[in-house]
């Protein structure tokens, strides 16, 4: 069943719960309900959807277990009793249970210790409708486990050691069910932590398609996109995305909107001949993109692109195509509006206002550098 996601779900073991939901039972040794000291609000305050990462911190409440997330001001109240219980987790599990029960094939997956990959996941699942599940340590990280500048902690032994496999507490039992996999972690040491490896080799992705997302202060994607490829089999791991920790929900859509995720969307590609190579980009959901590929039906225009700043080639197109400008911190292998009438291709990151042109798929950083070459490049634009 798409979205039972077990991990998540393991009440039977932790609350002897029966959920009709007409009839529940609680375990004399479990605390049915209890007061809190955060704002409850009822869920009928906001049309909130439901995850089983909600679940997850409703049930670990209830339990009285410690949670590092923030809890004030969730609308866990389902009942409208003013108060946290066994009621409001069993009707928050049938929400969720139901909502997973449609037609949905997204998975979002991620691990995050101090919360920034986890806000980023968050958006991801309220704009693809995916489902949910948070990869957690049998052993948690603290404070001191992640405190860098002390070569003797945790994640320094791990991160310089590619065998270790921390083990993950409360595993997903499959995800047979899911097409797409959203996978989701912090950069540490320039690589993603050593229990994604774990989560990678536990499952089959050969007919997934995977999308690596990170979250960093200033290290990029590229070395961890390589050692996913190269850890497991992936059926079509797609370019992912490095997100800084002050990213918005806006930022997330933009790199969302430019993904091949929905079939109903267009299939359109934007063809890059370069230096006796061609590159395919996905466009984007822009007016200027539109534009763009309704120009080049009628033919193939080429464009010289000037190097700039050690981070793009840019070069000026024969027309104007209209902005929609937004502050954006850019990725290797996006393609940009800039001014109105230019076209960049970066091959490293910049943070400027710009209007989305599309992304080139499947081209790693140092790939497409290495396409482009030094200097000037001259490209022929198409689409197929």
């Amino acid at each position: 069943m798409k979205g039972m996601i077990g991990a998540l779900m393991t009440a039977g073991a932790l609350l002897a719960v029966t959920i009709g939901c007409g009839n529940i039972v609680v375990s004399s040794n479990i605390q049915a309900e209890s007061s809190i000291s955060a704002d409850v609000r009822s869920s009928s305050d906001s049309e909130y959807k439901y995850t089983v990462h909600d679940v997850k911190n409703l049930q670990d409440f209830i339990l009285a277990k410690e949670n590092e997330e923030e809890l004030t001001g969730k609308p866990y109240d389902l009942n409208g009793d003013d108060r946290w219980d066994v009621f409001d987790l069993c009707i928050m599990k049938n929400e969720v249970f139901s909502a997973s029960e449609t037609d949905r094939n997204t998975l979002v997956i991620y691990f995050s210790r101090t919360g920034n990959t986890q806000k980023i996941a968050e958006y991801l699942i309220e704009l693809t409708d995916a489902d949910g599940y948070v990869i957690e340590a049998a052993v948690p990280y603290s404070d001191a486990d992640i405190r860098y500048q002390d070569d003797n902690c945790r994640a320094n032994k791990e991160q310089n050691d590619k065998t270790v496999r921390p083990e993950i507490a409360d595993p997903i039992p499959s995800i047979d069910s899911y097409d797409t996999i959203f996978l989701g972690y912090p950069i540490w040491w320039g690589q993603e932590p050593r229990i994604i490896d774990t989560f990678l080799e536990s499952y089959d992705f050969s007919d997934k398609t995977v999308i690596p997302f990170c979250t960093s202060g200033s290290s990029g994607i590229a070395a961890s996109e390589k050692n996913i490829a190269a850890l497991v089999p992936v059926g079509n791991q797609l370019v992912g995305r490095r997100f800084s920790a002050s990213a918005t929900k806006d930022d997330v859509k933009e790199w969302v909107d430019i993904l091949p995720l929905n079939n109903d969307k267009s299939e359109m590609k934007l063809l890059i001949s370069v230096n006796g190579q061609e590159l395919t980009a996905s466009l984007a959901d822009s007016t200027a993109a539109k534009e763009l590929a309704e120009k080049l039906k009628a033919e193939p225009v080429t464009v010289t692109l000037n190097e700039y700043g050690g981070f793009e080639k840019v070069g000026k197109l024969p027309w104007a195509l209209t902005k929609s400008d937004t502050s954006i911190e850019t990725e290797p292998c996006d393609i940009m509006l800039y001014q109105g009438d230019q076209m960049t291709i970066f091959y490293n990151s910049n943070s400027w206002s710009y209007t989305s042109l599309g992304h080139i798929e499947n081209t790693a950083q140092d790939e497409l550098k290495a396409i482009l070459g030094e200097g000037n490049a001259t490209v022929t634009l198409s689409v197929k």
